[in-house]
């Protein structure tokens, strides 16, 4: 086989490979969940409110199958992973793209949410939102799972490995896109009761911030930006949900 030949295979099979990974993050994460849900339930015998649910579904999916699975990929390819993932204190510089990223991510998402009401489509509800929404008051206990689990652990896998791996083959842009195209539609499990075409207006919104997350980790090469972005992105939509009620409490 000639090179000519060999090369669409082989992006075929690294196009595999993300979507691979994506899926194993999730089977292992749902493992691990059930694995303490079993733990807690059946062998400490407690009774697990939706807040709990929650924080244990962070731990496994954010905190263990996504960045196992990236891991050991990584380790099976003989990369050095804090080479190819680069991570450090964000410089100056850095930091303002932080800023940026964060409040461009939440103003393109506020766009998106107006175009959706002007044409009269309803988004799925995500069920952490739902979560929270009932439970505002715990919002600050969330918070510090945001920033050590959820942010980290979706982009070391998405961004610092999946959009890694298609970056050396398709260059930066298509990287972008084609990890989105990976990062976006695994929010379907979380969706509450939603009609295929909510599914699909929610799938395309969060294809908003996906490709800042990128953006941002291609312009400053530092994995601890797009974590820090991510994190402040969802503290955001949380804090809102919080501050919304804690308002409404005050009676102002």
């Amino acid at each position: 086989m000639d090179v000519s030949t060999a090369l669409p295979w082989r992006r075929v099979g690294l196009l595999a490979a993300g979507l691979g990974l994506t899926i194993g993050g999730i089977i292992l994460g749902v493992g691990v969940l059930f694995a303490l849900m079993a733990v807690l339930i059946l062998g400490l015998g407690l009774d697990l409110s939706s807040q709990s649910l929650l924080i244990l579904n962070l731990i496994a999916v954010q905190g263990v199958g996504f960045p196992v699975v990236g891991y050991a990929y990584l380790r099976y390819r003989g990369r050095h992973v804090w080479e190819f993932v680069p991570t450090a204190i964000p410089s100056l510089r850095q930091i303002g793209v932080i800023v940026g990223g964060w409040l461009g991510a939440l103003v393109l998402v506020s766009i998106a949410g107006v175009v959706i009401q002007l044409t009269g489509t309803t988004a799925a509800e995500n069920q952490a939102g739902q979560v929270v929404a009932e439970n505002p008051e715990f919002v600050p206990f969330l918070l510090p799972f945001v920033f050590l689990l959820n942010g980290p652990g979706e982009e070391f896998l998405f961004r610092g490995v999946i959009q890694g791996r298609f970056r050396e083959e398709f260059g930066p842009a298509a990287a972008i896109v084609l990890a989105t195209l990976m990062f976006a539609p695994i929010h379907v499990f979380s969706f509450v009761g939603a009609t295929a075409q909510a599914a699909l207006v929610t799938i395309s919104i969060l294809t908003v911030p996906s490709l800042v997350f990128g953006a941002v980790y291609e312009i400053t090469d530092n994995f601890t930006v797009p974590a820090l972005v991510h994190g402040l992105y969802n503290a955001t939509l949380f804090g809102s949900i919080y501050l919304a009620d804690t308002v409404a409490l005050a009676g102002i």
